[in-house]
């Protein structure tokens, strides 16, 4: 339960004086129902009442205001009358919650979040989540507050059998949607219109609009690119009748420019034509488009954002923590920015460029943009620009493609991060992304259950930047721990997942010496006829730890199979196997 940013306790505990009754307009009948059944009063809606307001006691007149705050509402308990206001439906319940979490002593309490906006990014690419799963999941990300949820469908949307980009088994589009209400969540669609579809350009029926051989992005200039966006976004559209967002993505378009159709022309312009008239279609529908940020950097131009239309809303991304952000995303393929004593800070592998090497012009614009060493440079300049800002944090799939658990303390850093920035900044919300896979075409990331944790963060960091959030001890063990300490923890955990994982850190760290020793004895000491001892002892380990990995592989899946439907479980646990595996029998 999130605590309360302002309460204030009071003695005594309230009693139901004779009559009483959970007083409410019909509009707050549900949490009123919630009340009523927690205090075992009847419920009379008060006929032509507004608001959302309720009151127990004898008397229904309402008192209380609810802050004009994001989600703002209020809750006081006396010895005769408990009252609660809020903004709207989602914070009265809130405060409903609120009333039950903290029982009948008496208090007043008031609450508000910092952002409005407070999203969660459902990746439904690769193996399909159980329905029971994700009907639990919205459960425990509306009780905490979690008020937007970002869905990338992918091939798992229940597209018309004429497109043939519906996978074999979709989601249930109008249960997703009805959870979605019933837990206080707004459903924002995301329907890609330039890159990142391999789901549909691998397909023969569309292979014709691929830019290039990678399959992974629309030839923008091709007649028949935005005909297919349109009837994408019109399936999705129909089953989405209340959603007043879209978001649209655009971004990563790898591709871009390399056809003979956009051959000669520069892709910074290749990129707005299109986008904008994609944009101007869902406008159009009587919704907002909303694109990623990183194409409007990646071409070193940010102003490029000028020629979307106005009511687009932009997603800035930014996946570090805030010990590393000292460097500006820059240039295309994406390169690192920054002062030469912040480069060594830098990811291992990413380009490096110091700012002073960049033309006088970029250098300005990037100097002017990382002013005091701003961590979200271009979330600030869209600000500045008037732009509607939604942020884009990480939750999960920013640590690797292939990894089996997050990097949990990256993770929080990068979620808190965003809440104070955004805050400050004074956006929209923000959205924590969690990657199924990086593309259609890669390996699943971490499962979703495994960056729950990160999940709850970014809804208690959201309602409150400043909110003291740690994270269970087993995540820094597991992360940064010793082998020793993995040890313990492997013998120790109760949650099926968190042995696996502990499991998992075991198991790389024996692969890394094991497979180690047996290439030497393979490669060096071959011929060593005083070595075979050596060799004899390095297969028998190489053999038994080959065992371990198929039990773990068993374990893995075991821990997680209930959230995945039919062999999902399975594809997931041997992904995270296989690199090992492979280094073992590569030296076997």
């Amino acid at each position: 339960m999130i605590e309360a940013r302002a309460i204030f306790p009071e003695p005594g505990t309230f009693r139901p004086p004779a009559n009483a009754a959970v007083h409410h307009p019909p509009a707050a009948a549900a949490a009123a129902a919630r009340v009523a059944g927690l205090l075992g009063l009847p419920a009379r809606a008060v006929e032509r009442a507004q608001g959302w307001w309720l009151v127990a006691g004898t008397t229904s007149a309402p008192l209380l205001r609810a802050p004009d705050r994001p989600d703002g509402f209020a809750l006081a308990v006396t010895a005769d009358r408990i009252e609660l206001a809020g903004r709207d439906r989602a914070p009265l319940g809130y405060a409903a919650a609120s009333l039950a979490a903290g029982g009948l002593a008496c208090r007043r309490l008031v609450d508000f979040a910092d952002l409005a906006v407070r999203g969660v990014h459902l990746d439904l690419k690769g193996p399909t989540l159980a329905p029971s799963y994700l009907e639990d999941l919205l459960a425990r990300l509306g009780a905490l507050r979690i008020n937007t949820l970002l869905v990338e469908y992918e091939d798992k949307f229940p597209y018309p059998a004429e497109l043939e980009l519906a996978a074999p088994e979709t989601v249930d589009v109008p249960a997703l949607l009805a959870a979605a209400q019933r837990h206080n969540m707004t459903v924002v669609p995301l329907v890609q219109c330039l890159g990142h579809l391999e789901y549909a350009l691998r397909r023969p029926r569309w292979r014709h609009l691929a830019e290039d051989e990678r399959h992974q992005q629309l030839c923008p200039m091709h007649p028949g690119a935005l005909e297919f966006f349109a009837a994408t976004l019109d399936a999705v559209l129909a089953t989405h009748p209340q959603a007043p967002l879209v978001h649209i993505g655009g971004d990563e378009p790898w591709s871009l420019g390399r056809c003979a159709r956009c051959a000669g022309q520069r892709r910074s312009d290749l990129y707005a034509r299109h986008v904008a008239a994609a944009a101007r279609m869902v406008i159009n529908a009587g919704r907002r488009p909303i694109v990623w940020d990183d194409v409007l950097y990646a071409e070193r131009d940010p102003a490029l954002v000028d020629a979307l239309p106005p009511e687009t809303v932009i997603m800035p991304w930014e996946y570090a923590a805030p010990g590393r952000t000292g460097w500006a995303r820059w240039d295309t393929p994406q390169t690192l920015v920054a002062t030469s004593d912040l480069l060594r800070s830098a990811p291992p592998g990413a380009l490096l460029l110091p700012v002073a090497s960049l033309p006088p012009e970029e250098r300005r614009l990037i100097e002017a943009v990382k002013s005091g060493n701003h961590p979200l440079p271009w979330a600030r300049a869209l600000v500045a620009r008037g732009r509607t800002v939604i942020g884009g944090a990480a939750a999960r799939g920013a640590d690797g493609p292939n990894r089996a658990y997050p990097r949990w303390i990256r993770r929080l850093a990068n979620v808190r991060m965003w809440a104070r920035e955004a805050r400050t900044l004074g956006i929209e919300g923000v959205v924590s992304t969690a990657w199924a896979a990086y593309d259609t075409v890669s390996p699943p990331t971490e499962p979703l259950p495994s960056a729950e944790v990160a999940l709850a963060a970014s809804a208690a960091l959201y309602w409150n930047a400043d909110a003291g959030v740690t994270l269970p001890s087993w995540c820094a063990v597991l992360e940064s721990g010793t082998v020793h300490d993995v040890r313990a923890l492997h013998a120790a955990a109760d949650d099926p997942l968190v042995r696996a994982c502990a499991g998992h850190r075991l198991l790389v760290e024996a692969t890394e010496e094991v497979a180690g020793t047996a290439a030497w004895h393979q490669d060096v000491a071959a011929a060593d006829p005083a070595a075979s001892t050596s060799r004899a002892l390095a297969a028998t380990s190489l053999d038994r730890l080959v065992r371990q990995w198929h039990a773990w592989r068993e374990e893995y899946a075991a821990a997680i199979a209930d959230c995945y439907s039919g062999s999902g479980a399975a594809v997931i646990a041997a992904a995270k196997a296989a690199e090992p595996l492979r280094r073992l029998a590569a030296v076997g």
